[in-house]
């Protein structure tokens, strides 16, 4: 018998006392992993679904499209503290509220009106991020006459209940 419990000196090995050991314990754990899948994919097949389905989808595009529009509005009338709350966490980290009033005071453009909903689409990515593409109009704030629109991408954040965006993107925005 050699160290791994098996005999050689003829074709028919037999197993020996050890191999017969670890065949034992191994079988538990394959049929506890096995019982364990089956009642996963039994429980909770939705669960376990990564993508949403199309009215899913919708909704969640919905909510993001609505938060995007307060970001718009709440820009527009240039209330820029309460533009601040709703910018992701992140972005609050890297700037604080009086900083990003100050840089949003600065900018000479605003968003003049409601982007028209044709050039407005929604890039569904995941459940917690959509991407709002538009084209933004802008007046000039000291020169109403003045205006333009320009084609954007803006990111659109789920974090915890309520949709967040990029306050650095925003910042940005009107030269980018």
């Amino acid at each position: 018998m050699n160290t791994n419990g098996w005999t050689e000196n003829s074709g028919t090995e037999q197993p020996g006392p050890r191999r017969a050991a670890r065949t034992a314990c191994a079988l538990p754990v394959l049929l506890s992993a096995l019982l364990l899948g089956l009642l996963l994919a039994l429980a909770a097949p939705e669960a376990l679904r990564a993508e949403p389905n199309g009215y899913e989808k919708q909704r969640i595009e919905a909510e993001a499209l609505e938060a995007f529009h307060r970001v718009l509005a709440l820009w527009r009338e240039e209330v820029y503290f309460e533009l601040y709350a709703l910018g992701s966490k992140d972005s609050q980290g890297r700037l604080d509220q009086e900083e990003f009033a100050q840089r949003m005071v600065e900018l000479e453009w605003v968003p003049d009106g409601v982007p028209n909903p044709k050039y407005v689409k929604t890039e569904f990515q995941y459940r917690t991020l959509v991407y709002i593409k538009v084209r933004i109009p802008y007046r000039h704030k000291f020169n109403p006459q003045r205006r333009f629109s320009r084609e954007h991408t803006l990111l659109m954040q789920k974090e915890g209940e309520a949709w967040r965006v990029d306050l650095v993107q925003l910042i940005r925005t009107p030269f980018s």
